[in-house]
């Protein structure tokens, strides 16, 4: 059974299927709260909620390994790395929030 499991979720990965997991909260810099809807790791699509308002971000494949996600209408572009993760304005070319965290990570000030 937990091998059939596993063929499922690679799967609905590779089928490039919409599959929106828990939310998971993070804290960036300054203590300002940001939200991501869906699973980075796996997902194509994630939800990004800032500021109240939800973004709905396409995957983007890099060479370098990070994940990369676009919200083409917004022009913001959410990059994921092993340390942090960072909110960008593609149409300004400036950050927007930097050093997210997972809000409940070992070692986090807030």
């Amino acid at each position: 059974m937990r091998i059939l499991m596993s063929i499922l979720v690679v799967m609905l990965s590779l089928s490039g299927r919409e599959t929106l997991a828990a939310r998971t909260d993070m804290v960036c810099e300054f203590g300002q709260p940001m939200s991501i809807g869906g699973d980075h790791r796996l997902d194509n699509v994630i939800e990004v909620i800032w500021r109240g308002r939800a973004y709905t971000m396409e995957r983007v494949r890099t060479s370098t390994g990070a994940h990369r996600f676009e919200d083409q209408q917004s022009g913001l572009i959410w990059i994921s790395i092993p340390a942090k993760a960072m909110l960008l304005d593609a149409r300004r070319g400036a950050p927007v929030v930097n050093d997210c965290k997972v809000a409940s990570a070992p070692g986090l000030r807030r």
